[in-house]
């Protein structure tokens, strides 16, 4: 099955643009896909170098999905590595996984070239395999975002006459609209606040805490991405120092892209994790990791003293959590409510004392 190319004269009626690209969150028999999509050189006038549409069919082959159909196309007559691209997508549904795999793949192998997608509706948003999908699009450098009633009036032949919006089109934007973030936000596990202040709290004898919280921003060709782990998962026991690296080198990891990631966690690795995370490192010159801690583990101990110290040879940044970090953590770790980051007794203490600590260890 090849896919059919409509070229800049062929526009959608109207009647088949509002069958397919109805923003209603859950539509039946809409299985034909369009992508609409304008491609611009980067640069003071932006001129366009293409406004087209491709459609296919979703259950057909991933081959033939339009967004391969389009990176097809873009990298055999468009690409070239001394100019800078900025392509916009206007789809009635979001990629599928497989179509995001090959996508977070080209960019990550084309850092000239930005992708913005506008989508009417969210694919499968409820389903695990979807939701990972599109985190992984805002991990590749890919905007994500619902399309809006003025991206609505491109790409058809109105007859001169103004997008007019169907019944409840406000009340499926707004919804779809927050969906974006539930479903980053899920991925991420937001804590609840007594979470917060209970598992980071910076006490020199913090008892009850066996859970370890590792939250992260990583920066991947300019797009930050936030995420957080707990250190031991009901079912593997895994702590969340593997958890990362584990997801890191499954999902993310590319030899081709630079990594800068920095982690904010309750406790400093064990022993085990310290050494497995800087054998990771010594393998991956591509990736830079900062760790900011809230509490030593077992600092007293000279083996997770030299644990410490095998991540900070291995070029890891090793620092305490101060007011600063703290509140970073509250602001974008946390079901915060909007409410300020409130300090605990003791915060500018507690840290002098471990600062000092941490730096008779690694010197």
């Amino acid at each position: 099955m090849k896919l059919q190319f409509r070229n800049t004269v062929e526009r959608m009626y109207r009647g088949t643009f509002f069958y397919n690209f109805n923003n209603r969150p859950i539509l039946s028999r809409r299985n034909t896909v369009w992508l609409c999509y304008e491609v611009k050189t980067r640069g003071p006038s932006m001129p366009t170098l293409g406004a087209n549409i491709f459609l296919g069919q979703m259950y057909f082959e991933p081959q033939y999905h339009t967004e391969m159909c389009f990176l097809s196309w873009f990298c055999g007559n468009q690409l070239s590595a001394y100019k800078r691209f900025q392509i916009t997508w206007f789809v009635s549904w979001t990629p599928c996984p497989n179509c995001v795999a090959k996508v977070a793949e080209f960019l990550a192998e084309h850092p000239n070239v930005t992708l913005t997608i506008s989508a009417a509706r969210l694919y499968y948003y409820w389903e695990t395999d979807y939701r990972r999908a599109f985190c992984r699009l805002r991990q590749a450098g890919a905007r994500v975002k619902i399309m809006d009633d003025e991206e609505f009036e491109n790409f058809v032949y109105n007859e001169g006459q103004s997008f007019m919006p169907w019944d409840k089109f406000d009340d499926n934007y707004a919804f779809l609209h927050r969906k974006p973030k539930e479903i980053l936000r899920n991925r991420m596990e937001a804590m609840y606040p007594h979470i917060f202040y209970f598992h980071f709290k910076n006490l020199r004898k913090a008892y009850g805490r066996n859970e370890s919280w590792l939250c992260f921003t990583m920066e991947i060709i300019k797009q930050c991405s936030t995420v957080s782990w707990k250190r031991v998962d009901p079912e593997t026991h895994c702590h969340a120092e593997r958890c990362f690296l584990s997801w890191f080198c499954k999902d993310i990891l590319s030899p081709n892209t630079n990594y800068q990631v920095t982690w904010y966690t309750s406790w400093s690795p064990c022993l085990d994790c310290a050494g497995e995370v800087a054998e990771f490192l010594a393998r991956h010159s591509n990736t830079k990791l900062a760790i900011f801690a809230a509490r030593l583990y077992y600092f007293w101990d000279t083996d997770y003293q030299q644990g410490l110290c095998s991540l900070s040879e291995e070029g890891a940044s090793v620092e305490i959590m101060g007011y600063e970090d703290f509140k970073y953590c509250w602001e974008n770790f946390v079901y915060n409510g909007d409410e300020p980051f409130k300090p605990w007794k003791g915060l500018n203490y507690n840290f002098l004392f471990l600062d000092s600590k941490l730096q008779e260890i690694l010197e």
